[in-house]
């Protein structure tokens, strides 16, 4: 059973990805090159397959300028889209705290994870209270979004 061909390419826009360039006909290293194409495309590897149509597109852009079809001219826009950085409101911002107090070792005693800071700054007192240990360590994590701004 042979297996046919089938690019993931024929999915993405052809302003992103063209089509790949066609031999030159008559022209010894166009179909060299075209050669090492097909025998990549045959072994499904699509790195040696998209460095030989780039390597044919640059030889055909210095030994057969103007060739018509072959080197078709494209113009390619980029646009920027701002984004802002928000908040996720679906998920719960966490704090927490670590107890680093400690001559040679740290106290390593931890609050737990919270979603009130009020609560790791009580667990703080109260450690600092039972133990005299005034050092921590605290962590704020939180789930952000990007959204796209409006433009001016």
């Amino acid at each position: 059973m042979t297996k046919e061909h089938v690019s993931g390419l024929d999915l993405l826009p052809a302003t992103i990805y063209p089509a790949a360039p066609e031999p030159v006909p008559d022209c010894a290293t166009c179909d060299e090159l075209g050669a090492l194409r097909s025998t990549a495309r045959a072994e499904y590897d699509r790195t040696r397959e998209a460095d030989a149509n780039v390597l044919l597109r640059r030889h055909q852009r210095q030994a057969h300028p103007g060739s018509g079809e072959s080197i078709p001219a494209r113009r390619r826009i980029f646009r920027y889209v701002p984004y802002s950085i928000v908040q996720d409101g679906s998920a719960e911002p966490e704090y927490e705290a670590c107890c680093v107090s400690g001559d040679e070792d740290d106290c390593g005693a931890v609050s737990g994870r919270h979603p009130d800071p009020a609560k790791v700054e009580e667990w703080q007192r109260r450690h600092t209270q039972e133990t005299r240990h005034t050092r921590y360590r605290r962590w704020f994590a939180d789930y952000s979004v990007l959204e796209p701004t409006a433009a001016p």
